[in-house]
């Protein structure tokens, strides 16, 4: 026999599923958003990086549009990403993962 859901029904009931299922919707929504993050702005992020020019990064990522510098100060990972058309740098925070 024939499936006769409809995307919106298939989802709905995904959804209904991982809503009766803590663990698994974080992992979904961990998956979906990516590693707990804050973007840095103003003073914060001009002192930051003020830091990161002392050091090498330990990782460099290119998508042909945008570069990403991966740095690690003690035990915080940073993330400074650099697009191919604008001057401005986003630096990201990595925060500890919520268990």
């Amino acid at each position: 026999m024939k499936n006769t859901k409809s995307f919106a029904e298939s989802s709905k009931e995904f959804m209904d599923e991982l809503l009766q299922d803590p663990v698994r919707l974080k992992a979904f929504m961990r998956k979906v958003t990516g590693p707990p993050h804050k973007t840095l702005e103003g003073k914060e992020k001009e002192q930051t990086l003020l830091l990161l020019a002392l050091i090498e990064p330990f990782s460099t990522t290119n998508n042909q549009r945008s570069w990403t510098d991966y740095y690690m100060i003690g035990e915080t990972e940073y993330h400074v990403t650099t697009f191919v058309d604008s001057i401005e740098l986003i630096v990201d925070m990595m925060l500890p993962e919520d268990d």
